[in-house]
């Protein structure tokens, strides 16, 4: 009895561990993706700008961790800006633009590992407290930003009638910028997790639907803060638990088909994904504005 309590603390521990883990980067880039959607911006550009951020973050990185970590963020301001030039200054559909900027960083990114870093790179590490630390405060201090700052309100009143906070004196298009560029930042951040705290080395495509999911979170937890950090705490109970269940070759059969084959365990967090986001169409309320561009940002 002894011996199975102690195997299903030690289960439990490794589940929530790697909760944690899976959690930190779905968490930071969707308090990124909270300012950009509360400002009136659709970003689905998280997914490559945490692809950025690791990026950077490890080349960068590999004489220096803080080096990377400035160049991790920095890439993700970068895109973060581009992303709101395009949608607000040339006017183009924000999924657009989103897709474009992700395909743009999925091209890069391994354009770049494949010429500079065939044979791979390792960078230093920072530990991982350190980004859990940052998951941990960035909810609270973006739920701050937006209820007790002058920037949160005309961040809001963007969001939901610009005409009007244009009115009451508020220029629209430099906080729309900021709020995009402070996304980027966020995404990237957690794109260094990836890297820099968590796998010390770059692989193609390690963001792996991460952005998309973090944006899933922002809806499920509707535009909230505290409702996107614990939808991102869910899908990454579902990323530990597909992960446990590989490492301990875990053998599910039902009807004859196997539950826990790694490919199928692999969409799992994918799949929640789905179902939550299904759950809540029609049942939560976006930013007002959110999709439309500046109308006077020329």
């Amino acid at each position: 009895m002894g011996s199975l309590a102690n195997i299903q603390s030690f289960w439990l521990i490794a589940i929530l561990v790697a909760t944690l883990n899976g959690a930190v980067p779905l968490v930071l880039a969707a308090m990124g993706g909270i300012l950009s959607e509360r400002s009136g911006i659709v970003n689905i550009a998280l997914e490559g700008m945490i692809l950025t951020g690791a990026f950077f973050g490890a080349w960068c990185g590999q004489s220096s961790a803080a080096v990377g970590l400035v160049a991790a963020i920095a890439s993700g301001a970068v895109l973060g800006l581009l992303h709101a030039l395009l949608t607000q200054k040339l006017r183009m559909n924000h999924v657009v633009s989103g897709l474009g900027i992700n395909m743009l960083a999925a091209g890069v990114t391994r354009y770049l590992s494949l010429v500079y870093f065939p044979g791979g790179l390792e960078c230093k590490a920072i530990r991982p407290i350190f980004f859990l630390t940052a998951a941990a405060v960035l909810p609270v201090a973006v739920v701050l930003l937006l209820k007790r700052t002058r920037f949160g309100l005309r961040l809001r009143a963007t969001g939901e009638n610009p005409e009007s906070a244009r009115m009451a004196g508020v220029r629209v298009l430099p906080v729309r910028v900021a709020a995009v560029t402070l996304s980027g930042i966020f995404a990237a951040l957690g794109g260094a997790y990836l890297t820099l705290g968590e796998e010390h080395t770059f692989s193609r495509d390690m963001s792996a639907g991460k952005g998309y999911i973090a944006l899933a979170a922002v809806i499920f937890g509707k535009w909230n803060p505290p409702g996107a950090a614990v939808a991102a705490l869910l899908f990454g109970l579902f990323y530990a638990v597909q992960s446990q269940m590989q490492i301990h070759n875990l053998n599910l059969h039902i009807g004859g088909v196997e539950l826990t084959n790694p490919a199928l365990l692999d969409t799992l967090p994918y799949f929640v994904t789905l179902i939550a986001l299904v759950s809540v169409v029609g049942k939560s309320a976006p930013p007002a504005a959110l999709g439309q561009e500046d109308t006077d940002a020329s």
